[in-house]
């Protein structure tokens, strides 16, 4: 009796708490579809829009959606051609009201305006190299981004979904579909780091056939390591730890990428490197640098992942019935 009642009572905990899970995924699936939206009118004002100034008539304050909150957010009124326009603004310096004169971008595909979001200001003091923190994703565009983060949301929303459904329901298609989108989903994690460790080797191909050989001095080192502890070995053993080393060039700081003897040699005592600069892609590597094994253990792991689950599963064998 207390064993079936703890057994309730712990499906029960984690019913809610996967409703309420979501709920969480749900509202943050709102926000970063909103997000995505906007990046996509974004990239529409870059390449069609029109600067149009215009006089505000009326601007109005009040938070009208979630996201308002987020920043400086103040909804403008305004005529042009004749025709009654409002828009989303958002200033951080200026404080917009009634009468003043603002520069909008007119998109007349759509027949909306807006405004250019400045991006986050970064620091031009130092500049890394990508082969530091290696990612593909650094060269997607925001609205592809915001589109890969729309995807994932929906993807978890559904699996946590459709958990709740099988234990609400007990109907089993829908864990064989969240099943089958599992795989799926598996196969497209596999394809997208297989693709990133191509563009890795692809990008260190490049910089060492087009750069431009010069010698500069190094005036900082670190290393790092991923993990717990910088002290185990196996980071070693398995290209987890990354060492870079700072140099100036034009005025500006410049981080690159070194191997472990460079960085031993720098250590003790030299301060002079060699290195490929490819004017293009505005970057160095050091001309002893070689490729990382590392970037080949994430999609190896998501292949190995795919085989296993793509496999059907094996139908329980039958007990023998004992002969009374």
């Amino acid at each position: 009796m207390f064993r079936q009642l703890f057994r309730f009572l712990g499906e029960l905990y984690t019913l809610i708490w996967s409703f309420l899970l979501t709920g969480l995924l749900g509202v943050a699936l709102v926000l970063a579809w909103h997000l995505y939206q906007e990046e996509h009118f974004q990239s529409q004002l870059e390449s069609q829009g029109k600067p149009v100034t215009v006089q505000i008539k009326q601007a109005d304050r009040s938070q009208r959606a979630l996201w308002d909150a987020l920043g400086n957010a103040v909804y403008v009124r305004f005529t042009y051609q004749n025709r009654t326009y409002e828009t989303r603004c958002v200033n951080d310096t200026v404080w917009l009201s009634e009468g003043d004169r603002v520069t909008l971008l007119y998109h007349p595909q759509s027949n909306r305006f807006g405004q250019l979001q400045q991006g986050p200001l970064t620091s031009n003091n130092r500049v890394a190299s990508r082969l530091l923190r290696w990612t593909v994703v650094a060269s997607f565009t925001r609205e592809t981004k915001a589109l890969g983060l729309v995807l994932l949301l929906a993807m978890a929303l559904f699996f946590i979904g459709a958990n709740i459904l099988v234990r609400l329901t007990g109907l089993q298609f829908i864990h064989s579909i969240a099943r089958s989108l599992f795989v799926v989903g598996l196969g497209a994690c596999a394809l997208f780091f297989t693709y990133d460790a191509f563009k890795y080797y692809q990008y260190i191909d490049q910089l060492k056939r087009e750069g431009v050989k010069m010698e500069v001095t190094v005036v900082d080192t670190d290393w790092h390591a991923y993990g717990r502890s910088r002290q185990h070995r196996s980071y070693r053993n398995w290209g987890l730890r990354t060492y870079e080393a700072t140099f100036v060039f034009n005025k500006q700081q410049r981080a690159i990428a070194i191997d472990e003897d460079d960085y031993n040699r720098i250590k003790a005592g030299a301060a002079r490197l060699d290195v490929l600069y490819n004017a293009a892609l505005n970057d160095f590597i050091a001309v002893t640098y070689s490729a990382s094994l590392s970037q080949v253990i994430t999609p190896l792991f998501f292949w190995l992942l795919l085989v296993l689950f793509a496999r059907p599963a094996l139908p329980r064998p039958a007990m023998p019935q004992l002969n009374r």
